[in-house]
């Protein structure tokens, strides 16, 4: 059985219904919502039960009772269903930060659309989650997910990422932005425990027709426990290090 072809087909699935929205409307750019939805259901079927994912928004408490705080709407929130949610309507969902895995910004080519920005917009949310939980050790994964994206300077899109990351003082790799897949062929990964040692642990891989498999992979390993690293021939059918692995 050929394990790096099903992973493969990760990508080829979602390019493939990515093109079939393309081929129906012009501006596949403007089109947020189904950019969510593409990526959101193929996360989905990966999922155990108990956990979902939605679009929305994290609230947190102040310090005067009947006020709150919103965060930036999220494009992708990965939540635990054993913790009470505020307001859910289907897909959408009004959350408190101890119930948050995860969160995503989703989009169509971050290249275009400003790979620094959207960096600093996903560290804001992850801050704000942070500061609105009471355990501060829970890490968050923090990711970007973009169908397509140009990587042809390797310093560019180093400084993208670490720009808004010196920005953000201390307990940073707590809630960063820590996974990005730049398109099917280029991910980025923030190794925290590399952190603790006193690197700074950013790594840009090449790993061709996979990063959207790796992104999803990742995602799984970081919200299951000790499942995927067990089975981690599965969830990984190739070393990253055998392509390109640049460290900035």
């Amino acid at each position: 059985m050929d394990t790096i072809e099903f992973h493969k087909s990760t990508a080829k699935e979602l390019l493939a219904i990515k093109d079939r929205v393309r081929n129906l409307v012009n501006n596949w750019g403007e089109d947020g919502r189904h950019q969510e939805a593409v990526i959101k259901t193929m996360i989905q079927r990966f999922l155990p039960e108990k956990f979902k994912i939605g679009s929305g928004f994290i609230v947190r408490q102040t310090g005067q009772k009947g006020n709150h705080e919103p965060s930036k709407q999220i494009d992708l929130i990965i939540y635990d269903t054993s913790y009470p949610v505020l307001f859910k309507d289907n897909d959408f969902v009004i959350l408190t930060a101890d119930s948050v895995l995860g969160i995503i910004e989703v989009k169509a080519n971050a290249t275009n659309q400003g790979l620094g920005d959207i960096v600093k917009k996903a560290n804001e949310n992850g801050k704000f989650i942070f500061n609105a939980r009471v355990d501060k050790s829970k890490l968050l994964f923090n990711g970007i997910f973009s169908y397509e994206s140009t990587v042809n300077n390797v310093d560019t899109i180093s400084n993208h990422i670490k720009t808004p990351w010196d920005e953000l003082g201390e307990n940073r790799q707590l809630f960063s932005v820590n996974h990005i897949s730049l398109n099917q062929n280029w991910f980025y990964k923030f190794w925290e425990h590399e952190f603790r040692d006193g690197n700074l642990p950013h790594y840009l891989y090449e790993i061709n027709e996979l990063s959207f498999s790796f992104f999803i992979s990742n995602l799984m390993d970081w919200i299951s426990g000790t499942s995927v690293i067990e089975n981690s021939n599965l969830w990984f059918p190739v070393d990253k290090s055998i392509e390109v692995r640049k460290r900035f």
